[in-house]
C-alpha cells in the first residue's frame, strides 16, 4: 500500500473541503424571522386595505354581498346604469377638483388618501418578493390591478363607485412607496457597505510578519 493512500483530504484555509460545502450561515435564523415579519406586516396590510376602500371600515355580511353579486349577474344592465349614472371614467376629473378643493377635509383626503394608500404596497412588495423579481414595472402593474380589483368589487356589489381616478392616484401611490423605498436604500447603502469593510479588515490577518519571510527563506 502507497504511503499517501492515508493522507487527509486537503483543505481549504477556511476548513472547508474543497467539495465545495459551506459552513451554516449563523444569520440565517434572523433573515427568515425578519422575513415571516414582513410576509405577516403584508397580509395585515392588505386586509385593513380591503376593510378600509371596500368596506369603509364598516362590517363585512357575506350574505348580503353575495345577494348583491347575484344580482350583478342576472341584471348586468343594472351595471351598465350604475356606470353611467354614479361612476367617473374621464380620466382627471376628479383629480382636478380635488386639487382645486385640497383646502377642504373630502377634497385632502380623497386626493392624498387615495395615494397614501397604496404607498406600502409599493414599499413592501420588494422586500417580501424580492427587488430582482419586482422592479419598478411589476410594482406598477400589481398596483394597478389590486386597484382595479376593488373598484371592480365595489361596481359589482354596489357598494361603492367606480372612479378611474382612483386607479391613477392607487398606482402612483404603489409607484411612490417604491420609490421611497429606493431612496431610503441608497441611503443606507453606504453605511451597510463601510461596516462590511470594516468587518472584513478586521478579519484579514495582513500581509505575513518579517520573521515568517525569514523562516520561509531558511
Amino acid at each position: 500500500m502507497n504511503s499517501y493512500d492515508h493522507v487527509p483530504h486537503d483543505r481549504s484555509p477556511s476548513g472547508m473541503h474543497q467539495s465545495g460545502a459551506s459552513p451554516s450561515d449563523p444569520n440565517h435564523s434572523i433573515r427568515m424571522a425578519i422575513k415571516l415579519g414582513l410576509i405577516l406586516v403584508f397580509i395585515v396590510y392588505l386586509y385593513v386595505l380591503v376593510k378600509v376602500i371596500l368596506f369603509k371600515f364598516g362590517g363585512s355580511n357575506p350574505g348580503f354581498y353575495l345577494r348583491q353579486l347575484t344580482e350583478s349577474v342576472t341584471h348586468p344592465e343594472r351595471i351598465l346604469q350604475h356606470l353611467r349614472m354614479m361612476s367617473n371614467l374621464v380620466p382627471m376629473h376628479e383629480i382636478i377638483g380635488n386639487i382645486h378643493n385640497l383646502r377642504s377635509p373630502s377634497g385632502f383626503i380623497n386626493f392624498f388618501g387615495n395615494i397614501a394608500a397604496f404607498m406600502p404596497l409599493g414599499f413592501l412588495l420588494p422586500l417580501v418578493c424580492g427587488f430582482r423579481s419586482m422592479p419598478v414595472l411589476k410594482v406598477l402593474l400589481v398596483s394597478f390591478g389590486v386597484s382595479l380589483a376593488l373598484e371592480t368589487a365595489q361596481l359589482l356589489l354596489f357598494i361603492g363607485t367606480f372612479d378611474v381616478d382612483d386607479l391613477i392616484m392607487n398606482t402612483a401611490g404603489g409607484v411612490l412607496g417604491y420609490g421611497v423605498l429606493r431612496v431610503l436604500q441608497a441611503t443606507a447603502a453606504p453605511d451597510i457597505k463601510k461596516s462590511e469593510g470594516e468587518h472584513h479588515a478586521e478579519l484579514d490577518p495582513g500581509p505575513p510578519s518579517v520573521s515568517l519571510k525569514l523562516h520561509e527563506m531558511e
